[in-house]
């Protein structure tokens, strides 16, 4: 697999153009973007949340962790990460743990991290542990301009030296 079937057909319908960069297997995104020579505080990641009734997607750095009393604050209701096994139903044409952080592409909603409009270029999962997409900022922000957005994580240290050691 290259890029998830799902995030193609969308990607040609709204963004256009984009670029698709392999690299070696990884599963974690900071590693992805060290592998592929790419400026570590570009590359996003999806993180998949849940409430009573529905999942959403929050994209946020790679290198940050998401703050879940942040987002349930801003969304008013109680919202907590979602399992593994249940990925697999909801993203079936992508690697586990290799989600595109675009919840409209999967019929999602989704909540996305103020920084992210900061960046000249975005890169995140295309579906699987070897493979980005890379958009222009500015194509990102026009895909998720109509999500809720604030500053939903913080810096994950732990993350980066976990990954350099």
């Amino acid at each position: 697999m290259s890029i998830s079937v799902t995030l193609n057909d969308y990607l040609m319908r709204k963004a256009g153009n984009y670029e698709l960069i392999r690299h070696s297997f990884s599963e974690h995104m900071v590693e992805a973007a060290w592998s592929s020579h790419l400026p570590v505080r570009e590359v996003v990641k999806a993180v998949v949340l849940k409430d009573k009734e529905n999942y959403m997607l929050a994209a946020i750095p790679a290198t940050n962790k998401v703050m879940l009393s942040r987002i349930q604050q801003m969304l008013g209701r109680k919202v907590q990460l979602a399992h593994e096994e249940e990925l697999v139903q909801l993203f079936g044409d992508c690697s586990e743990g290799a989600i595109p952080p675009l919840g409209d592409a999967f019929g999602m909603e989704m909540i996305w991290d103020e920084s992210l409009a900061d960046d000249n270029d975005i890169y995140f999962e295309a579906g699987d542990h070897r493979h980005l997409v890379h958009l222009t900022g500015g194509q990102y922000m026009q895909l998720v301009r109509n999500h809720p957005h604030g500053h939903i994580s913080c810096a994950a240290d732990d993350l980066v030296d976990m990954v350099l050691h």
